[in-house]
């Protein structure tokens, strides 16, 4: 291995004069000239200031060989040792295929979870318009990898890459970990497999927004849209398969196997059962009886209203007008422009498109959010405006309204007499089956609306986690999400729409609508696997 420096022979003024090149240690061959053929390695930043952080603290907390008790006080040794071990998590980022990313849940009260293994020690936050948070999975694998996609069409998705799924679920305990190495004991997600060809594939793309409808009655995940509402489940699953031809295909609307893979992601990121405590979406928007026309107006743009009602309103929401609460029959889905003063007693609610007649004791309510706000979302995750309050949409990791807005209808369950009946090929999906391609869970789901306390566990089909007590639990304590449930023949609706409070949320089920069921406050989403 050669040594520095490295000499050579120029001539100066007819002498020969040895001269030092520029040069640098390659680690592997000793020293060699820089230039074209070994050039000067760069430094990963990133990197070395995670690490100048790491060993910044080390610093703090040892004075030689010793512990610096002036900075620290009393300190247990472990901590050091979690310092020491996220270094070695950075310095093995090369070796990222074989990280394991994980929680645990003790199943008392709280939703708060414990990260184990690689995520130990990581932090998730979110942000506020444009604010910058900090979030340590930006840089981790699979939600690093997620980015958007715009297909043929102009649709816009998620694209999430594959990777592999292990729940352990027991008296006291509940373990969820992910990684992009199949462990022992982990399982593939069914949207990373093609049933055709029986291989895997290496991601699927999840609508980034709440479906609308296109031409040919084609379900779209596009910007600057309303939401599709009033159409039941079994048009959604058409209108996402009219997509699919000779040679575009994987079209389908969301399943029960996105609803796993979106769970587990974000549980993991943000170590809790409670998503509304990270963020609460559009789930307290104006939709009451009481909410009615109080001054009659034609040819106008303006609903007016009480100051008390028109206050429960945001401009930048939609709105509906009718001879009844959801009815649609005057106007539907009209963006909110403006809330001005209208006299001492009213407001008026200024809204776009072409004019109106309005009468007194007419209803005036929330519509679902018009898809594209996200732009506005600087962070790989938060909300416009406000992350509180449920009068605002939120967007996790680019998918918008993963709760709240509108309930979502979700593909490949049925539910007969509380039991959930399980499909795994988009192929074989249609409402109402309870036989085979069908299988049936091994558990029955709760007979009680509540909120939920314990999902159900079936070790043949972990994928899928259906209410099985709801009881003893509220808004902020184990999955902080309420359960809806009729007996009978029903289809699942998931997440809560805009006026759902606490209720809704990414553990929030509707099982109490029929396959016929519509509603102003019901649509759906695109997918699409990678054929």
């Amino acid at each position: 291995m050669a040594e520095f420096p490295l000499l050579k022979m120029i001539n100066i003024d007819g002498r020969q004069t040895p001269f030092a090149f520029p040069q640098h240690n390659t680690l592997s061959e000793g020293y060699k000239e820089t230039g074209e053929e070994n050039p000067l390695p760069t430094k990963d930043k990133s990197l070395e200031a995670r690490l100048s952080s790491i060993e910044n603290k080390l610093d703090n907390v040892m004075s030689g060989n010793a512990v610096n008790t002036n900075v620290t006080g009393k300190i247990n040794v472990n901590d050091i040792d979690k310092l020491l071990s996220n270094q070695n998590k950075i310095i093995n980022v090369m070796q990222s295929d074989k990280l394991i990313f994980g929680v645990h849940w003790d199943k008392k009260s709280s939703p708060d979870l414990t990260r184990i293994d690689d995520a130990e020690g990581l932090v998730a936050e979110v942000g506020v318009n444009g604010d910058l948070v900090r979030n340590d999975f930006d840089r981790m694998p699979i939600y690093s990898e997620m980015r958007e996609v715009e297909d043929e069409y102009g649709n816009k998705f998620i694209r999430i890459p594959k990777f592999y799924i292990q729940k352990s679920s027991g008296k006291n305990h509940l373990i969820k970990r992910i990684s992009k190495t199949r462990y022992p004991g982990f399982y593939l997600p069914k949207v990373f497999w093609d049933f055709g060809n029986n291989k895997e594939l290496d991601y699927f793309d999840f609508g980034k927004y709440n479906a609308s409808l296109g031409g040919g009655d084609k379900l779209e995940s596009k910007p600057n849209k309303q939401p599709l509402v009033r159409q039941n489940i079994v048009n959604f699953r058409t209108y996402a398969q009219n997509n699919n031809d000779e040679e575009l295909k994987g079209y389908q609307q969301l399943d029960i196997h996105a609803i796993d893979v979106l769970q587990t992601l974000f549980t993991v990121e943000f170590a809790t059962l409670n998503s509304q405590s990270i963020m609460s979406g559009f789930t307290s928007g104006p939709y009451a009886e009481a909410h009615v026309i109080t001054v009659a107006k034609t040819d106008t743009n303006e609903a007016i209203v009480a100051n008390a009602t028109a206050n429960t309103f945001v401009v930048g929401q939609s709105i509906g007008l009718g001879t009844s609460r959801g009815g649609q029959q005057i106007a539907e889905a009209r963006l909110l422009l403006e809330i001005k003063e209208y006299d001492d007693d009213n407001k008026a609610l200024v809204f776009d498109g072409e004019k109106i007649d309005t009468e007194v004791d007419n209803y005036v309510y929330s519509n679902g959010w018009i898809s594209g706000f996200s732009a506005d979302i600087a962070s790989s995750s938060g909300s416009i405006e406000s992350n509180t309050g449920g009068k605002y949409p939120c967007s996790y990791r680019g998918i918008e309204n993963p709760w709240g807005s509108i309930y979502q209808w979700i593909d490949g369950i049925n539910i007969n007499d509380h039991k959930s009946w399980i499909a795994n090929n988009a192929d074989d999906y249609a409402s109402n089956v309870f036989a085979s391609p069908y299988e049936k869970t091994d558990y029955k789901n709760a007979e009680a609306n509540g909120y939920v306390a314990e999902m159900g566990y079936d070790s043949s089909n972990p994928f899928v986690e259906i209410p099985i007590k709801a009881t003893g639990a509220g808004t902020a304590t184990y999955y902080a999400d309420n359960y809806y449930q009729v007996a009978g023949q029903r289809i699942a609706l998931f997440g809560g729409r805009w006026n759902a409070g606490a209720a809704a949320g990414l553990w929030f089920w509707g099982l109490s609508a029929s396959s016929a069921y519509t509603h102003v406050g019901s649509g759906g989403r695109l997918l699409k696997k990678a054929f």
